[in-house]
């Protein structure tokens, strides 16, 4: 068993969603507590959590994953003093399961489990067994199937130079951990790559599919230490949790988007935060996987562009990727924005812009007083104004309303903001776009036409980064014409003939040039084929099609440009 040095701290606020990590976080920040203080805190958060100050203990949420509580260990090291790093060495080195010793060489010779039949770790053959295969199919699915780097080598430190997995006694709670400490960074290469370990709970009262998918969580962990270590909690957390469904296809990571934290419950967090909502925003490498087609090659390279830069790097590589498909990372936003407006429930009302979204219940969230069933209206903020690339959604029913809307959007002045629009109608056709606001004013006027439709959906996304509060407010009013009005930015897509039949031409619409994507999906939301679209140019154009390896059926058909997009639902006949 391990124990650690306690020591006495100050109090600290409480807030709905919190963990050890986010507090003991808050505490530093505000000078509540030494780094000597927090590293024992973090440590006793992943191993012995009765030893955590009530402060940091009580009416916490208790973390599945302990790595960002060794993740933040790690960056504090070089603050800690001298004897508490010597400390640090010692209960942070690999662990020692107990005697007796044994270790189990996986089927696919990839891992050596290190574990005992005896004392508080023990644990059984078994379960030794069930976990090594499933180590064994996390690492030939993300590494030899998918083209993931491999961990570097940990130089014999585990007794040979296989991946070392410990099954230890956790905290209630914790699963699993991957840990960077004690390890040695890779002398081949001039990125800030390191080897590292995984501990995974002796406690079978999970379930063994929870622990299986555990095991492609940290040995996701594992993977992202060998592009760079110093990359963002949050960002590792989101890829893990998108790992285990990429591996293993369970659906349990649907858990964190049912309750508690996540991107769709909370909108108005920052895509950044940790806590518990970085387990509940997956769905952000899987719009990355949906946006190229249903591949993982964008969150791929997000990893690679990170490694070519020592040090923490990820804002400027998540950009830089989508430069390289054309696009930006606040368009990206944007498009994520409006990408999670369709799930839960307005998944299943014909809208299927991807296969999970629909398991997502109950979807995104909408503040009460976001709800505009009548016009004029006038919205603000309200409680939760939006943070650093957070966002509200304000649903205006517009069946009442056939002709024109005005929206005046006023933002807190000198931030820059996205503002964007999304219209429905039932059938299942949607479009889509959005506009930078980055006048000092932080204000725009905007027409939208309401004819042939059923819901408008407007958001504003603040963009620069900020601790200020984003405060705003937002007026609605009907008009029979646009005349005062900017107009709107218009995307249109159209099949050459609905039933469409084997080969023929889509007609598109740009509101200006750029480079443009369009997939298909069924009616369950995979994506089933991707158009080559290429460069198209402001206004109309004709992209090719041919549908003959589809299945007669309904089909959504979504375009993607710059600023927005447009969805049609096709039938084809064959």
């Amino acid at each position: 068993m391990r124990i650690f040095v306690f020591i006495a701290v100050l109090a600290v606020s409480l807030a709905f969603g919190d963990t050890v990590v986010s507090r003991v976080s808050a505490s530093l920040e505000t000078g509540a507590v030494s780094p000597d203080e927090a590293v024992f805190i973090l440590c006793n958060s992943v191993y012995d959590i009765s030893r955590v100050p009530a402060q940091f203990g009580e009416n916490v949420e208790l973390e599945p994953c302990g790595t960002p509580a060794l993740d933040l260990i790690r960056s504090l090291y070089d603050q800690c003093s001298a004897p508490v790093r010597d400390e640090l060495d010692r209960v942070l080195a690999r662990p020692y399961p107990g005697d007796p010793y044994h270790t189990t060489i996986s089927p696919g010779d990839y891992f050596k489990i290190h574990w005992t039949t005896e004392g508080v770790n023990a644990t059984n053959e078994n379960y030794v067994n069930i976990l090594a295969e499933a180590f064994d199919t996390s690492w030939e699915t993300l590494i030899d199937t998918l083209g993931f780097w491999a961990p570097p080598s940990d130089m014999g430190l585990g007794g040979c130079d296989r991946y070392d997995v410990y099954i230890m006694k956790l905290n209630p709670g914790t699963l699993g951990y991957c840990s960077t400490s004690g390890e040695v960074p890779n002398p081949l290469t001039p990125n800030n790559d390191w080897s590292s370990h995984i501990a995974m709970s002796n406690d079978e009262s999970y379930g063994h599919n929870q622990m299986i998918e555990t095991t492609a969580h940290e040995f996701m962990h594992a993977i992202q230490n060998a592009y760079d270590a110093a990359e963002p909690t949050w960002f590792k957390e989101n890829c893990s949790v998108w790992a285990q469904n990429v591996v293993f296809d369970t659906k349990l990571y649907a858990d964190y988007l049912h309750g508690g934290e996540n991107c769709l419950r909370r909108p108005w967090y920052d895509i950044r935060s940790g806590a518990m909502y970085h387990y509940g925003a997956s769905p952000w490498p899987m719009y990355m996987q949906y946006r190229t087609g249903g591949s993982v090659a964008a969150v791929q390279r997000v990893w690679e562009i990170c490694a070519e830069v020592y040090g923490a790097s990820l804002m400027e590589s998540i950009n830089a990727t989508a430069v390289e498909y054309g696009s930006s990372f606040i368009s990206w936003l944007a498009e994520y924005t409006c990408w999670r407006w369709f799930t839960g429930n307005r998944a299943d009302d014909e809208h299927y812009p991807y296969e999970e979204s629909s398991l997502w219940t109950p979807g995104s969230y909408v503040f009460p007083y976001h709800n505009i069933s009548s016009l004029p209206a006038s919205v603000d903020h309200g409680a939760y104004p939006p943070e650093t690339y957070g966002n509200h959604w304000i649903q205006i029913d517009v069946k009442p309303y056939q002709g024109w809307i005005l929206i005046n959007f006023d933002g807190r002045d000198h931030f820059d903001w996205t503002f964007g629009v999304i219209r429905t109608r039932d059938d299942g056709t949607d479009d889509f776009y959005w506009t930078i606001v980055d006048n000092d004013e932080a204000s725009l006027e905007l027409g939208v036409e309401t004819t042939g439709w059923d819901k408008v959906i407007v958001f504003p996304q603040p963009i620069t980064v900020t601790s200020i509060q984003m405060l705003y407010t937002l007026d609605v009013s009907y008009q029979t014409g646009i005349e005062e009005s900017g107009g709107e930015q218009a995307f249109r897509l159209e099949a050459g003939s609905n039933p469409f039949s084997g080969s023929g031409l889509l007609k598109v619409t740009m509101p200006r040039a750029g480079l443009a994507t369009i997939n298909v999906f069924d009616a369950a939301g995979r994506v089933v084929q991707t158009i080559p679209a290429g460069e198209l140019p402001e206004g109309e154009s004709s992209v090719s099609w041919n549908s003959t390896d589809l299945e007669n059926g309904t089909y959504f058909v979504r375009l993607t440009g710059p600023g927005g997009g447009v969805t049609a639902r096709v039938t084809v006949l064959n």
